[in-house]
């Protein structure tokens, strides 16, 4: 006879059955209650997870987002129990927004920006490297462009660049332009539009002194 071991009230019991009758009964039995299903580990160090609320949640009930300690954490705005969580080993979320009722854009430690989107019972990422990012990002520097949102927009000091917040897909750049840098620290969001201030050499034009964009182009 084999022993093996439930979980009852918190504390481990003993069960006694035959090997081979547990082992039918782990493999053909439904699972009761499934407290978390766990994806592969996939590249740039993905974990994610999809809790057992998600299941449970009604399309209607959209989850809000946070950053907590080495990741993202969606959860019921009704009960607080988690949805969703989304890390990346060895890195840390600088900011997250959400384009999407259900969905979420995250700019990280090493200039990677994601998306993330609970289909269907499966959690989705998206991964894009921000040109000019050299590795870091700053905080403050992840934007949302348009009511709703129609670009997700990233600011380093070379380069805006703008990409779609459902697929990741390239929608516009723009460069700061010669002698010039985008400040990300200094922005501001104006009638649908984002304003960057830009530094330039003596002698430039005052005007060049902020760059208008908005969702669909960038030269607004």
């Amino acid at each position: 006879m084999a022993t093996a071991d439930t979980v009852h009230d918190g504390r481990r019991t003993p069960f006694r059955a035959p090997l081979a009758l547990l082992l039918a009964v782990l493999l053909l039995a439904p699972p009761l209650a499934a407290v978390a299903v766990r994806g592969r580990h996939a590249p740039f160090g993905d974990r994610l997870t999809v809790h057992a609320a998600a299941h449970a949640a009604r399309p209607a009930d959209a989850p809000r987002v946070r950053v907590v300690r080495g990741g993202l954490e969606a959860y019921d705005p009704g009960t607080g129990a988690r949805r969703w969580t989304y890390a990346r080993e060895g890195h840390r979320p600088l900011q997250t927004a959400r384009p999407a009722r259900g969905g979420a854009v995250a700019l990280w430690d090493d200039g990677l920006v994601t998306g993330t989107a609970l289909r269907g019972g499966a959690l989705t990422v998206w991964h894009r490297g921000v040109p000019g990012a050299g590795g870091r990002a700053a905080r403050g520097a992840l934007h949302l462009l348009g009511t709703p949102p129609g670009a997700v927009a990233v600011v380093t000091p070379r380069l805006v660049t703008a990409y779609g917040p459902a697929d990741g897909d390239l929608r516009w750049h723009r460069e700061a332009g010669p002698g010039c840098a985008f400040d990300p620290a200094r922005t501001a969001h104006r009638a649908g539009l984002l304003l960057i201030a830009r530094h330039c050499a003596p002698g430039t034009p005052w005007t060049t002194g902020i760059a208008a964009l908005s969702a669909t182009s960038p030269a607004a």
